[in-house]
């Protein structure tokens, strides 16, 4: 795969499986895995597994061995662009925004929140404990100010009400912010000739919504065999 290819968004998904099994894991870098132990863990079958190494240009497999976990999780964190530690700034500070800040795996995953932000007066100022860490909740109002003292951040997590979600999406957008899941019960959009940034509507009712129909649907299916 040539360098400057884009990896389409599937492939990258199952790079993230890959990634996340290696982490629990937690084996020796010296110690190898097969495709098939990666099946095993991931659901992705070992023909797949082997397909997307081959198509990433991962020469690095050994027959009967598998791959050796330290140079496996090196080239996963090369293609996942997470060799280096990602800053990420929190807008909505209620529940979910906390839960979000205080996630204990982010820290393994290089990913980590260095503020949040709100226009509830009630929470700003305030500070939440990650670990060995401190990061402060500010006022939506001085996030111009914060990122422009922070180059590094530009990915941000949404987690404000729906009726702020726009609002919100659009100046983070405006300030500069390449990256954004947005948690809100709210489908955005970005603005038509904005290339620039990339967009993940994180719905977790439209998920929870889809599984409940899968059930009901297999239940029903069920009764009618009966």
């Amino acid at each position: 795969m040539a360098a400057s290819e884009l990896i389409s968004a599937r492939v990258i998904r199952r790079v993230s499986f890959y990634y996340e099994v290696l982490l629990k894991l937690n084996l020796s870098p010296d110690t190898y895995i097969s495709s098939k132990r990666i099946e095993e863990m991931t659901g992705v079958s070992c023909n797949q597994v082997r397909q997307d190494f081959f198509y990433l240009g991962f020469a690095i497999g050994r027959q009967k061995k598998g791959y050796q976990v330290g140079v496996l999780l090196a080239e996963l964190k090369r293609v996942l662009s997470v060799e280096k530690c990602a800053e990420v700034v929190v807008v909505g500070a209620g529940r979910l925004g906390r839960a979000l800040t205080e996630y204990p795996l982010f820290g393994v995953r290089n990913i980590r929140i260095v503020a949040l932000f709100d226009n509830d007066q009630q929470v700003v100022g305030q500070n939440l404990k990650v670990r060995d860490e401190i990061v402060p909740i500010l006022h939506v109002d001085a996030m111009d100010a914060f990122l422009r003292t922070r180059a590094g951040v530009n990915i941000a997590l949404l987690t404000v009400p729906e009726s702020q979600a726009q609002g919100a999406f659009d100046n983070l957008i405006r300030l500069g912010i390449k990256g954004i899941v947005n948690f809100a019960p709210r489908i955005l959009k970005i603005p038509k000739g904005n290339k620039q940034v990339q967009l993940i509507n994180e719905c977790v009712g439209a998920s929870l919504y889809k599984i409940v129909y899968q059930i009901c649907r297999n239940q029903e299916g069920e009764h009618r065999d009966e």
